[in-house]
């Protein structure tokens, strides 16, 4: 009788610590828990040479708004829910796509209120993070799937993703995507791609010569966009070496292959090559690279649909989807950041420079497409506060028209 009697009270002793063990770590996740926001202001000009029916220059003036809450963990357990708003200042002169402006030049940057991120997270297992729901995934460089960054309503993805890092050196992610929220906002037709797709990307930093990773790519949109269906597999190599006290040598290669996929009709397939070795001086950073996105005998191209373009062929967007005939895009990108200035010039401590030329033209056929030169300058202004001017020139030759592009931003973060 008194060892039954012991042994309840035992375990009452034991379901009282655990709740209010439970009660206290519920308590330090509120603790843990931040509020978090961001507003960025834009103005973008385009002055666009057609073709028809475009007659006017484009005028956007946009304020994004974003509001999130992040919680803190508990039993391996948190999440975040997070809110965007993207809303016209004054006149929508400029085609976002939605709003019928056909005779306007392209500014993907419709008005739109949503949930921009949902999810919930656990990481209760060794070395690993389960995460599902809405979510950004960004992966590498972007290239094959971004967040789309750039432009005021970013790409989202419905989904679940799994990343582990039990092998020293090692990640391994896996993620199934079930709807990809896309930048045209609520309102687009395009707004939104069903999609059943998967994707496995491993990254291993153990060897001396640097980075090496591989993945597999299996995107499937059913007739959402069935022509963007493609599986993709291929990997890259990145790393650098000192070759003195002041210069370094980074060294960047990869070789992807891609084919038809789920829904897509059309029979193909192509390469993807890219190469981008840079020397680094002083702070200086001068890349001179080539990229190479294939074409199946001139009929169909290599795709990134999911990817965060703008980073890529030139700010001016003139090759967001690939051309039939395919792409090589010889580049010059030089990135220099200015620091420790005193004196009468301090004023532009901090300043980010980037200057980039382009050289475009087919893979197959041997069609020249055009040239495209930028500038992009970033200041922040204190630890809340960052302020950017980008601008874009491409100079067809026998693709697209030519263009102009200026876009001014003020970024506010808390």
């Amino acid at each position: 009788m008194k060892v039954k009697t012991i042994s309840i009270v035992f375990c009452v002793l034991i379901f009282n610590a655990s709740i209010v063990q439970a009660a206290d770590s519920i308590k330090e996740a509120v603790k843990e828990s931040k509020l978090y926001a961001d507003i960025r202001i834009r103005y973008e000009f385009v002055d666009q040479n057609g073709p028809a029916p475009i007659t006017e220059n484009a005028h956007s003036k946009t304020a994004r708004t974003r509001v999130g809450l992040k919680t803190g963990e508990f039993v391996g357990l948190s999440g975040v829910i997070e809110g965007e708003h993207v809303v016209y200042l004054g006149h929508d002169d400029y085609n976002d796509t939605v709003n019928g402006r056909v005779d306007h030049p392209v500014v993907a940057d419709p008005e739109n209120i949503q949930v921009n991120q949902a999810y919930g997270q656990y990481k209760g297992i060794p070395d690993t993070t389960i995460r599902g729901g809405r979510q950004v995934i960004a992966l590498d460089n972007q290239r094959f799937i971004g967040q789309v960054g750039w432009r005021q309503n970013n790409q989202v993805f419905d989904a679940v993703t799994i990343s582990n890092n039990s092998i020293a050196n090692t990640e391994i992610q896996y993620g199934y995507i079930y709807n990809v929220n896309r930048i045209f906002g609520e309102q687009s037709a395009a707004g939104d791609w069903g999609s059943k797709s998967h994707f496995y990307n491993i990254s291993n930093t153990s060897l001396p010569i640097g980075k090496i990773v591989t993945y597999g790519y299996l995107f499937d949109f059913g007739s959402d966009s069935a022509a963007n269906s493609n599986q993709t597999f291929g990997g890259f190599i990145s790393g650098y070496k000192e070759l003195n006290d002041d210069v370094k040598l980074k060294y960047y290669a990869e070789y992807a292959y891609q084919s038809d996929y789920g829904d897509n009709t059309t029979n193909y397939h192509a390469d993807y090559f890219h190469i981008a070795p840079a020397i680094v001086w002083k702070g200086l950073s001068t890349t001179v690279a080539y990229e190479i996105l294939g074409s199946d005998k001139g009929a169909f191209a290599f795709r990134t649909p999911l990817a965060t373009g703008h980073k890529f062929n030139g700010w001016a967007d003139k090759f967001l989807t690939t051309p039939a005939t395919g792409l090589k895009d010889f580049y010059i990108d030089l990135a220099y950041k200015v620091k420790d200035l005193e004196g009468k010039w301090n004023f532009l401590d901090g300043v980010s420079t980037n200057f980039q030329y382009h050289n475009f033209s087919a893979e197959n056929g041997g069609m020249d497409y055009g040239d495209e030169w930028g500038i992009f300058l970033q200041k922040p202004i204190n630890e809340h506060v960052t302020t950017s001017v980008k601008y874009a020139n491409y100079i067809a030759d026998d693709f697209a028209t030519d263009t102009q592009k200026v876009t001014m931003d003020i970024g506010i973060k808390f």
